[in-house]
């Protein structure tokens, strides 16, 4: 191509540009005529580009196009004619003649001597494009950009420092220009001119392609053509390299593996920071790199040994080497055999960039091998196609839609266009990666995508370095490297590699490294238990906790390890003692059952000084009668243990044999185990050892541990129930070993779902009564009665105490819900309904017979009024298939083969299934339309609607008897509903409340999120949302509490005082004065309420049982006692608290949050947690005690968005119907205003509520502050200062500041108690010193007055009076002696009033029988 350079109508020049021959081989072609004529025909006159084609093998050339204008090279033709062209584009302008211009007389003089062209120019485009990868423009930032003109070169950029190149930006940032004074020196000059530019940006140039183009003979000796680029770029020919391929393939796949790598334990430990546990399944230190390089794919796989050090391996190949990576200063490197690298690596959403010793890499991050296939990225339903069939796809377009947890996700084309070849259908349920479609794909756009061939030569530069066996065993325990050497030829290294004692250090150091890296890890617990427990150790070092985490992933392989040493260690006869009996214990506790087993025989083997055999052993067993896989072991050594030491040393002596009769029997299940032993020392000694290995006892299925003493009393020790050792005496008779019973069996089962065997729950009961005294038969206890169902559907009981241990020790019932009648026989009896879950029968799922029993039994509580209590461990609704047809179901594919057609039967099994199904026969098949399944099957809504039925009984029990829940192991669904009905929940700490698992969740989400059940209701969960009003450690805790909050139910009499706490404190008593200051009640108000150091509280001293701790924290509340009274107590606390809002996993950019929350507020939470313990408190028959300092409801857009408003109103709701006295006080120092008084005010519920102020408390509607800045304006101030001798024109600021106090102070007057009882808004006033006697006096008798009101209201008078009207009728009868009045006077009045009311009907029935005539 030849540019020709026309200055007006005269002067023309020809430069080479862009691949033009020279001068002097296109001489006789007769340009400047022919480019003035294009000029003239145009009537063009100024500087402008005449176009030409050149044809070197005719010599001809071809017009191609005029440019009427600058052209960006023409510094070269301003270089080559010494005229500075803008310049003389003015002057032409300007109308001046050629020939008067300086500039071109001196060119047309030096043309005419023949000195024209003796300079040569060249000029080189310097854009963002990428060489290696077809020329694609790229977009980014420039860090840095760098460069020196000089005579021979110069350069102009359209960037800096800090520029940007976007999406709507030309390709060109700059232009570089050299000259010479041939062509040779011209390239020479040039190619060191683009040497010399240094630019650092995320983008790529070509100004090493250039380079190299510049270097090549071809372009050297101008041999080429306007193809020669496009050729080039066909072939994928890229820059030369500086360093070898197999260096640079080493040191990229180390650079981005470890990028990769990085990236995901960065992001793994950003979860943890942000709150999120999720399950590690993308953690890894091992990653898969494919490198795509001079049309070659690299497949490298890189393992991260050490932060710093890389091991790779090519493919399939045994060709590995080794990378180091480091940091000097700000500088990467890389040392590579020896070599050191300095290496920058950057990546975008596509591309890798990778610049090692000045060269530049780029690397594809897509897959474009299967560009037309289209996936899905998500679990669902597909609903529709957005586009037609054939219709043209661009790369980001939406060509679908899919349903993913009630949610509809857009998929787009992400790799190349084309047309949609449709595949999925309407409806279809899809998983990640299913084909959705396919992409018909141009010919010209494929080819386009890389297509490279596989490597599979020989990397010539690649050694890996050899590590000690010790060195291999370590990075198998860490987690690192490649994770498959060869652990048989590891282990026999170990053993070979030193002397015999270097070998025991060895091997105890790598057993001891095992059980460090993974003793917070437990197979029974949930993983995010794990995590939780090994964040707490490592005090939130969060890069530690990741790197265990990522460790414990590599459990079989690290167990096969240790598994193998063990079987070393048998063979070599060293001494491992120390280590091995470590393991042990570590292994039983961990159920790492293959370990425990193999390390028990080889310690055995060191006690005994020979191999294990049954034989041989001190165990015995026996099996079962209902099952040749279950058993029990017994350990009886007949020598006499005097010493704790000697003690100790034979129990672990028992669980290392049943360790190792266990590892000879693997198919039997081995539970109610028993050990029998003599002692002659301290039994509490003794005791005291059997507590220390408790959990070891319970993990080895130890049921009981005979003791026979010295002094022929034999004790046993009973383990049948997790968490509670029970000790018995007898006489010297030891007890019968037997065979194991059902109950056994379902204690294990239960003891594996995290819970008790429900039967075992009365037993709890009883000891938590006779607590502590365990002499107590529990027939002494508790009288019990099992409620079940017969055949004619009516609730029937069994009290006889040998059916009723029939029934318990081999599991005769027959659904999953269990309950019974229990009455306590304490000092105040206590009768209660108690219903649970067995979750040994049908995993304690709920069907037909389950809610029939658990409704009746429910319904039962509420005729006898008594409470009810719902141990709640369950998996939900029962769910199931019709088995008779899912066992002859056939599928019916479409003819191609592939695709699903229909189900059917065959049309032999009519008339056995043809009731169970709805079908269409065709010939010998029963098409399938629906299934029903056969009567009492259970398997489907059926057990929604009995879900429905409980739910509603449930929710009408607790508005009618106190209903309780304690939650062990999980509750599910249905089961979590109950629970939450109940309201009063107590939580296993380990336990679950939960609708959904967290297996079901993940499959909806394609993908594991949630990594257990606790993550979705767990007690983190639970205990913070004020679900769970309490969280206990064990299921004993669990009772325990549950009685507790029995006790709290007031007990009542028939005759005055009507309640029995009454009675054990004379009327006439004055009670202690409260103790704790107002200061310390600032500080935190359950310091007032139950007491601090040993002062006394406004209530019992230890009394004070708070709920809801961990929620809404402003305001506390839960239950008490004044002098024996049952109290429900709410409390408002002065302090700050933080309000912890948790993450959740299935959200991205969810974070853990604090948020503070100040004293004295009420914000929705708060307020509701305020609601709920008033509702519950009113059903439990409670009186209420509010200490009450609050300024007000927070009305914030956030808060009111969460509706504090609808939560304030639910006080007023759950006060107005409160059947007890209420006392709201306002404590000392307190105050009471705006929103907050009107919720609690008195007339809420007038005669039930009742103010009580303290003497330094204040109340009103604002702050003072506030009133004054609304009511003293300035003008009004002005007025008190004058009033008071003070000219306000001109007055200091400090005296204007003293009046402002002052009228603060006369706001303040407003809002003090002698106002407030003035206008009749409190009842008492009191100091905090007496509000303990004041309470109890004014709660005893608006109590008794409340149940004298509640016997008139129970008299047949007409209309039938509210609870305010009767209230108010007794007030208005009663003197100031109660006793009297009751005695003497109350049922005469109660008699008149009746007579009254049988006038006032037989009056208004007389009416109505006249005016109906």
């Amino acid at each position: 191509m030849v540019h020709c350079h026309a200055l007006g109508k005269a002067l023309l020049t020809m430069i080479p540009v862009k691949g033009c021959r020279s001068r002097s081989e296109i001489n006789e072609i007769e340009e400047d005529t022919d480019a003035i004529a294009f000029a003239n025909f145009v009537d063009y006159y100024s500087a402008g580009t005449v176009e030409l084609l050149f044809v070197p093998s005719t010599s001809q050339y071809f017009f191609l196009e005029l440019n009427p204008r600058l052209q960006v090279e023409h510094p070269c033709t301003e270089s080559v004619c010494d005229v500075n062209v803008p310049a003389l584009q003015f002057q032409i302008a300007m109308g001046r003649a050629l020939k008067d211009i300086p500039c071109v007389r001196r060119f047309k003089e030096r043309e005419e001597k023949g000195e024209n062209g003796k300079m040569h120019c060249m000029a080189a485009r310097v854009t963002c494009e990428d060489p290696n990868d077809r020329f694609l423009p790229s977009t980014g930032t420039v860090r840095s950009l760098k460069f020196n003109s000089t005579s021979k070169a110069w350069a102009y950029f359209s960037l800096s420092d800090g520029s940007t190149v976007h999406e709507f930006a030309d390709s060109q940032i700059g232009h570089v220009f050299a000259r010479g004074r041939d062509r040779s020196e011209a390239i020479t000059n040039l190619k060191h001119a683009l040497h010399n530019l240094k630019i650092d940006a995320t983008f790529p140039t070509q100004s090493d392609y250039l380079i190299d183009l510049l270097s090549l003979e071809k372009f050297k000796s101008n041999q080429y053509d306007t193809q020669w680029l496009d050729q080039r770029i066909a072939k994928r020919e890229q820059q030369k390299l500086t360093l070898p391929v197999d260096h640079l393939i080493a040191i990229s796949s180390a650079a981005i593996g470890r990028s990769k790598i990085r990236g995901i334990f960065e992001k793994y430990e950003k979860q943890l920071r942000s709150g999120k546990i999720v399950l590690p399944v993308e953690l890894s230190r091992s990653t898969e790199v494919e490198l795509q390089f001079n049309n070659m794919k690299y497949l490298i796989h890189v393992y991260e040994e050490t932060p710093f050090k890389y091991h790779l391996r090519i493919g399939d190949s045994q060709q590995q080497t080794t990378v180091e990576m480091l940091k000097y200063g700000s500088q990467n490197l890389a040392i590579h055999q020896g070599k050191s690298t300095d290496y920058v690596l950057e990546e975008t959403e596509e591309f890798y960039f990778i610049k090692i010793g000045g060269n530049k890499l780029k690397f594809s991050k897509m897959d474009t091998n299967d560009a037309s296939c289209l996936r899905s990225p998500y679990t669902g339903k597909f609903l529709e196609y957005k586009v037609q069939t054939g219709e043209f796809l661009e790369v980001g377009q939406t060509y679908a839609q899919i349903e993913s947890m009630k949610m509809v996700f857009d998929v787009v084309t992400k790799v190349a266009p084309g047309r949609l070849i449709p595949i999925a259908k309407e409806g279809d349920l899809i998983n990640p990666g299913t084909i959705l479609g396919r992409l018909e794909i141009d010919k010209a756009i494929q080819d386009q995508l890389t297509t490279s061939e596989k490597f599979d030569g020989e990397m010539k530069g690649w050694r890996v370095e050899e590590k000690t066996d010790f060195e291999k065993a370590q990075l198998i325990l860490e987690g690192r490297g490649p994770m498959d050497y060869p652990i048989d030829s590891v282990v026999n290294g170990l053993f070979q590699e030193s002397s015999s004692e270097s070998t025991c250090d060895k091997i105890s150091e790598l057993i001891q490294f095992f059980m460090e890296t993974d003793r917070f890890f437990d197979s029974r617990n949930g993983f995010d238990e794990s995590v939780q427990q090994l964040l707490e150790k490592e005090k939130m070092n969060y890069e530690r906790v990741v790197d265990l985490i990522h460790s414990n992933t590599h459990m079989k392989t690290k167990e096969k390890l240790i598994l193998t040493i063990l079987g070393r260690i048998i063979e070599s006869g060293i001494d491992f003692g120390g280590s091995l009996r470590e393991l042990l214990k570590y292994s039983q506790m961990k159920q790492l059952k293959s370990i425990s087993s193999l390390t028990a025989r080889v310690i055995y083997r060191y006690f005994r000084k020979l191999e294990y055999s049954t034989t041989d052993c001190k165990v015995d067993m026996k099996k079962s009668s209902f099952s040749t896989n279950v058993a029990s072991m017994i350990f009886k050594n007949d020598n006499l243990f005097t010493s704790s030491a000697e003690f100790s040393s034979v129990i672990d002596g028992a669980l290392l044999e049943f360790e190792c009769l266990k590892s000879e029997f693997k198919t039997i299940q081995f539970v109610a185990n028993r050990i029998e032993l003599s002692i002659d020392f301290s039994v509490s000694d003794a005791e005291n050892i059997i507590l220390e290995n408790e959990k070891r006892l319970e993990e080895a299925g130890v049921k009981e541990i005979i003791l026979a003493t010295s002094s022929s009393e034999v004790l046993r020790f009973c383990l049948e129930i997790e968490g509670l050792i029970s000790k018995e005496s007898s006489s010297t008779v030891i007890p019968e070993f037997v065979a194991p019973d059902r109950r056994d069996l379902k204690r294990y089962v239960a003891r594996l779902n995290r819970t008790t065997y429900i039967y075992d729950f009365p037993r709890l009961f009883c000891h938590v009564v006779a607590a502590p005294d365990v002499s107590q038969h529990p027939q002494e206890i508790m009288d019990l009665q099992e409620l079940y169902i017969d055949e004619n559907h009516q609730l029937q009981m069994i009290s006889d105490s040998e059916e009723l241990e029939k029934r318990a020790a081999n599991g005769l019932n027959t659904c999953s819900v269990v309950a019974w009648l229990v009455k306590l026989k304490t000092e105040n009896d206590r009768e209660f309904v108690l219903i649970g879950n067995d979750v040994t029968y049908q995993v304690g799922s709920f069907a037909q017979p389950e809610h029939e029993l658990f409704e009746m039994a429910s319904k039962l509580a509420r005729e006898k009024k008594i409470p009810r209590i719902n141990i709640s461990c369950n998996s939900g609704a029962r769910i199931g298939l019709a088995r008779d047809v899912l066992d002859i179901l056939k599928v019916k594919l479409k003819p191609n083969g592939h695709d699903f057609d229909y189900l059917y039967i065959d049309s032999s099994e009519k008339e056995r299934i043809g009731d169970q199904i709805v079908y269409e026969q065709h010939d010998e098949e029963l098409k399938l339309i629906a299934v029903k399944g056969k009567k009492n099957e259970f398997i489907g809504v059926e057990n929604l609607m009995g879900s429905g039925a409980i739910g509603g009984e449930t929710s009408r029990a607790y508005r009618e008897i106190p209903t309780y829940c304690y939650v062990t192991g999980r509750s599910v669904g249905i089961g979590a509903y109950t629970a939450r009905l109940a309201r009063r929940i107590i939580q296993h700490k380990r336990s679950q409340l939960i609708l959904t698992g967290a297996t079901a969740l993940n499959t909806l989400l394609g993908k594991k999120v949630y990594a257990s059940n606790n993550r979705l209701g767990g007690v983190e969960i639970m205990a913070n949302n004020g679900i769970a009003h309490s969280v206990v450690d064990s299921d004993v805790d669990g009772v325990r509490k549950l009685v507790k909050w029995l006790r709290y139910l007031p007990v009542k009499q028939k005759m005055f005082p009507f309640f029995k706490c009454f009675e054990t404190t004379p009327e006439d008593v004055k009670l202690e004065d409260v103790e704790v200051n107002k200061d310390e009640m600032q500080t935190d108000v359950r310091r007032v309420i139950d007491g601090f150091d040993g002062r006394q509280g406004i209530f019992d001293a230890q009394s004070f049982d708070e709920i809801c701790t961990s929620w809404a924290a402003s305001i506390v509340t839960g239950r008490a006692t004044l002098k024996g009274l049952p109290v429900g107590v709410i409390a408002s606390q002065w302090k700050s608290y933080e309000k912890r809002q948790l993450a959740d996993e299935s959200v991205e950019k969810s974070e853990e949050t604090i948020v503070a929350r100040a004293g004295q507020v009420w914000y929705p939470e708060s307020a509701f947690k305020t609601s709920q313990a008033i509702s519950d408190f009113n059903r439990e028959s409670l009186p209420l005690v509010m200490i009450a300092s609050l300024r007000g409801f927070s009305g914030g857009r956030k808060d009111m968005s969460d509706q504090v408003l609808t939560f304030g109103a639910h006080i007023i709701d759950e006060l107005s119907q409160y059947q007890q006295p209420v006392i709201v006080y306002i404590p000392a120092g307190g105050e009471l205003r705006g929103g907050a008084w009107a919720v609690v005010d008195s007339n809420v519920n007038s005669g039930f509520v009742h103010v009580i102020a303290d003497e330094s408390c204040r109340g009103g509607i604002l702050e003072p502050n506030a009133v004054v800045g609304i009511k003293i304006r300035d003008a009004q101030l002005g007025r008190i200062m004058e009033r008071s001798g003070v000219r306000p024109d001109g007055v200091e600021d400090s005296v204007k500041s003293a009046f402002k106090k002052a009228c603060v102070d006369f706001a303040d007057m407003h809002d003090r108690w002698q106002r407030m009882e003035h206008v009749g808004a409190i009842r008492h006033v009191t100091s905090l010193q007496n509000t303990r006697d004041v309470f109890w006096r004014l709660l005893r008798r608006e109590m008794i007055l409340i149940e004298m009101a509640n016997q008139y209201r129970s008299a047949p008078i007409l209309p039938k009076p509210t609870n305010s009207e009767a209230l108010e009728w007794v007030k208005q009868k009663v003197g100031d002696d109660l006793r009297k009045y009751f005695n003497d006077g109350f049922y005469g009045d109660v008699t008149q009033e009746i007579q009254e009311s049988r006038r006032r009907f037989e009056k208004e029935c007389a009416t109505w029988h006249h005016t109906s005539q």
